[in-house]
């Protein structure tokens, strides 16, 4: 926009979305930071304020006090001030219920193994100016070798950015096939955490948990550390070069493995989930879903870039798309469950 010199000048829009934006890149810098110099696991026991935690941590008062009212602006801290007439100076900070779950070292569902790798993904889209101009991706992990190699690193470190959204999986699944137990397969399985939910539902459940082997020792540690490794057992290998008895399973779960596969390999995946599934048994579909006219939401959006960087053929689909996917692949109907949890809604399969 070219700003003419008249006796009036009107303002161009302000530039707040772009702003807000490059914002973002601050905010990883202060949580990655608060983490690292100890600011959660100061508030683990009990409030403090500004002064007792920089005394706590050993470090000048100033960074500190800016630091924890930055994690108060992104909800992560609650500061519990002006109360019975106290000063800004009084204030104390606590951890809330984010902070606490996701946030403490000792917690299940700590996130600093994802934060390191959220700086992994980083270097990745450095690339991506490359990457648009060539079509060349940085990284194929659709492929056999480079998936053995990635996904034992990231599989640990997504386990708090799925676990709650299993938990609520579960009940819709419970509600449809009633309490159980239930035969799952677990594709693609990870860290099992898609998958554990179910086990911890029912000691009967029994859970067959396929990946590639060095993925599959991790998943074993992480079902230990849950205490229901007793009900997984692992099978070894790619999905495509396995063959699975006809209608063994009552429950399938594909967590966030289509967008890895592409849409030509994500209908033969569909098929080989539609032929293992009992009538009447439920595929579980987790994805970063767009909506029909690819205009939102963000994030799924720019997953779709992720999917370029990192494989040869993945993608992000809409809801509409992959519905249309599984009518085509053998099931009957297809359900959509939305959950204030998750950034897109979570796809139920019936056959």
């Amino acid at each position: 926009m070219k700003i003419e010199k008249s006796a009036e000048i009107i303002a161009p829009v302000a530039p707040e979305i772009i702003t807000n934006i490059l914002a973002g890149n601050w905010a990883i810098e202060i949580i990655k930071s608060a983490l690292e110099l100890g600011f959660f696991e100061a508030l683990k026991e009990r409030a403090a304020s500004a002064s007792e935690v920089a005394t706590m941590l050993g470090y000048p008062l100033k960074g500190v006090v800016l630091t924890l009212d930055s994690l108060v602006g992104m909800k992560l801290l609650d500061r519990l001030d002006l109360l019975d007439g106290a000063t800004y100076s009084q204030a104390t900070y606590a951890l809330n219920e984010t902070s606490g779950t996701y946030l403490l070292k000792d917690s299940a569902l700590f996130m600093g193994l994802y934060l390191k790798q959220h700086d992994e993904l980083s270097k990745m889209w450095r690339n991506l100016r490359e990457t648009i101009k060539t079509g060349r991706p940085v990284m194929e992990v659709n492929q056999d070798a480079k998936a053995a190699e990635i996904f034992p690193q990231l599989a640990e470190s997504i386990i708090p950015l799925n676990y709650a959204i299993a938990v609520d999986a579960v009940k819709v699944v419970k509600d449809k096939l009633g309490p159980g137990p239930y035969k799952v397969l677990d594709v693609a399985a990870g860290s099992a955490v898609w998958s554990i939910p179910f086990a911890q539902t029912s000691a009967r459940t029994q859970v067959t948990a396929l990946d590639f082997a060095p993925v599959l020792a991790v998943t074993e540690r992480i079902t230990k550390r849950f205490e229901v490794d007793s009900q997984y057992q692992f099978l070894s290998g790619n999905w495509r070069d396995i063959q699975l008895t006809s209608g063994s399973f009552d429950v399938i779960i594909l967590g966030h493995i289509l967008h890895s596969e592409g849409m030509d390999l994500s209908r033969q995946l569909l098929k080989y989930c539609a032929d293992a599934l009992r009538p009447g048994g439920m595929l579980v579909i987790a994805e970063f879903f767009t909506n029909k006219q690819k205009s939102g939401p963000l994030h799924p959006l720019m997953f779709g870039l992720n999917m370029y960087l990192a494989t040869t053929d993945g993608c992000v689909f809409s809801v509409d798309e992959l519905t249309a996917l599984c009518t085509a692949t053998g099931f009957n109907q297809v359900l959509k469950h939305s959950s204030s949890q998750y950034v897109t809604p979570l796809l139920f399969a019936v056959k």
